[in-house]
């Protein structure tokens, strides 16, 4: 755990955080594929870094003898939003809804006070991380997502329709989907100003030319995420990656290997403290 928390956070992690950092913040002429790639890039930066976070406590904690609980649980597979904060962030979320949602009534009161329960819990979740504006209104922004989705999610229940989807094709369709939703949550949650918001909106809706830095960027971010997919494809979140089909067959010792000639070859000039450090 130690392990894979460190691969996520020096690999990957830091060295996304110089390349989201050179569209967020900038000033220059902004074409809707840095925005877009950026945004993506931020979304698997901030997963490595917390998660690669956790991972260390959590490892450091089954040294001593302590069993943390999961806090991520490939929440980017997600399809709803119900669904994305029961992987994301696990600690959190089951406190704001166990101290928060629950005792402001929960969904025990009718709609209008659920909607209201839920928007509220989701606003304060916003405010736990900083009492900027652009936390909150990403807090806003989830609530709202939950709020949307929630009449579909009870029709399904009502209707007696399988929880399971019909078909791989449709279900990764609604994943993809509902990462780009995700992800424009990510868009709000790093903007350092609402003008910096209004002009990364503005670049989405009137596509320019296509930069060369720009596919740079995407293209040397793909270069980091591609290995994570791979590693969280296979092992799935497990804390006994030795008991994976084939890791006995000497892939888990190449995996190892692999992973510790690229943080060692692609070490990050500048080593970024842990994002969450700050909240």
């Amino acid at each position: 755990l130690i392990f894979f928390g460190l691969f996520k956070k020096v690999f990957v992690a830091d060295n996304l955080a110089p390349l989201v950092s050179s569209v967020y913040g900038s000033d220059g002429e902004l074409g809707s594929l840095a925005v877009v790639g950026a945004t993506y890039l931020f979304a698997f930066q901030i997963y490595c870094d917390f998660s690669g976070y956790t991972d260390i406590a959590r490892g450091s904690a089954k040294l001593l003898g302590i069993d943390l609980m999961l806090n991520f649980s490939l929440p980017y597979i997600s399809r709803t939003p119900s669904e994305f904060w029961q992987r994301w962030h696990i600690s959190l979320s089951s406190w704001l809804r166990d101290y928060l949602y629950i005792p402001l009534g929960g969904n025990r009161q009718g709609s209008f006070n659920t909607y209201r329960n839920l928007a509220l819990t989701m606003i304060l979740g916003g405010l736990w991380h900083g009492a900027a504006w652009n936390f909150i209104l990403w807090g806003a922004y989830h609530g709202a997502l939950l709020i949307a989705f929630r009449p579909f999610e009870l029709m399904r229940r009502r209707e007696g329709v399988p929880q399971r989807l019909p078909g791989t094709l449709v279900r990764w369709l609604q994943v993809a989907a509902f990462f780009q939703l995700t992800c424009f949550g990510w868009m709000l949650f790093r903007a350092e100003s609402f003008q910096e918001i209004s002009r990364f909106c503005l670049a989405l809706l009137n596509p320019g030319d296509l930069y060369v830095e720009d596919m740079r960027i995407v293209g040397e971010g793909l270069f980091y995420i591609l290995p994570l997919l791979i590693l969280e494809a296979w092992l799935r979140n497990t804390d006994r990656p030795w008991a994976r089909p084939g890791w006995r067959l000497g892939l888990g010792g190449l995996a190892v290997a692999i992973m510790l000639w690229l943080m060692l070859i692609f070490e990050p000039k500048n080593g970024e403290q842990f994002m969450y450090f700050q909240f």
